[in-house]
């Protein structure tokens, strides 16, 4: 089983997403490639086939709507579309469903079309953390009416990909596989979310940073931390999260040995360290703080160390590449 990638003629995009949601969206709009699953002897298309894109939502909220762009050939003799939008729970892969929901459409031959959808998926509670979005659908009657979902090259990308195939229709899924395809940056799927709107703290003072963007480039991990483990003389906090190569999540845990000044974190087993960092006082020669990072791991993760009023300092690394030391004698200057 592998993914058929066809080229669509033209394209046309319906909805604009409304200015009061959060759009996550992985495709930088210009969709060139069209996806649906074929035999790897044959290369028919199979029975049924469903593609998913995870989002990582950094709160809940509510879906305003989904956006799936589905494409057809300009030999493909019926216009009629039917598909089944999908929502799951899930780290590596789609794991549990949280809901389905059936939409049918009609498509213009030699043409994809971004479909805005609403409805009864509107309201939709999602959690905080990872959701996939997938889409389902069958092979066209004939195969060369089989209809296929859009893909982009050269957008950002950042949402990890998962596919499962129905061979024939007496058959069960075959298992999830992750779409490790470099030249597909994202799937044609697309979620906006509603988010709740807390009353802002009267008069902050200092107005704290709102913390670094996640990396989107390939290989690193877009999770951001959620505890602190270790907290240094001077109210310096460390940070960080992981994520493994089957995409779990964790946090780095503290617990092993600390002072002031450093300390040491774990991600799988407390007797097994994976990252030193330090935290020195500088100030006195350069008018700085000093950090060190010294990680003996190839998992991917985002370290931040922060002190509440400067910008986070910020070391990453890349899935399965080891980790290379980091230091900065003039990570943060120091407060009279």
């Amino acid at each position: 089983m592998r993914v058929r990638d066809l080229r669509s003629a033209r394209h046309e995009v319906v909805g604009v997403p409304q200015p009061a949601t959060e759009l996550y969206q992985y495709d930088d709009g210009d969709l060139g490639a069209a996806l649906y699953l074929v035999d790897d002897v044959t290369d028919d298309p199979l029975f049924e086939f469903e593609l998913a894109q995870r989002f990582r939502l950094p709160e809940a909220g509510t879906v305003d709507h989904g956006v799936v762009c589905m494409g057809r050939g300009s030999t493909d003799t019926d216009a009629d579309l039917e598909f089944s939008l999908n929502f799951y729970a899930g780290a590596g892969t789609p794991g549990r469903l949280l809901a389905d929901y059936v939409v049918t459409a009609q498509l213009d031959a030699g043409t994809y079309t971004c479909f805005e959808l609403r409805g009864d998926l509107q309201g939709l509670s999602l959690d905080a953390g990872n959701v996939w979005v997938a889409v389902s659908w069958q092979r066209g009657t004939p195969p060369e009416n089989t209809k296929f979902l859009m893909a982009d090259e050269n957008g950002p990308g950042g949402g990890r990909r998962a596919f499962r195939a129905r061979p024939e229709e007496d058959d069960d899924w075959v298992a999830w596989e992750v779409d490790a395809n470099a030249d597909i940056k994202a799937y044609g799927i697309r979620l906006a979310v509603n988010h709740p709107d807390p009353d802002p703290d009267p008069d902050p003072d200092p107005d704290p940073d709102p913390g670094p963007e996640p990396p989107s480039e390939e290989g690193y991990t877009d999770c951001v931390p959620q505890t602190t483990p270790l907290v240094f003389d001077g109210g310096y906090n460390v940070q960080l999260c992981y994520e493994t190569p089957g995409g779990d999540i964790g946090e780095g845990k503290g617990g092993i040995w600390a002072s002031g000044e450093s300390g040491l974190l774990w991600f799988f087993s407390r007797g097994n360290a994976e990252v030193l960092v330090k935290v020195l006082n500088g100030c006195r020669h350069n008018g700085h703080r000093w950090v060190f990072v010294a990680p003996v791991t190839d998992v991917a993760f985002n370290l931040h160390v922060t002190d509440g009023v400067s910008e986070p300092w910020t070391h990453r690394n890349r899935q399965g590449q080891v980790a290379t030391p980091a230091r900065d004698t003039f990570a943060f200057e120091c407060r009279e």
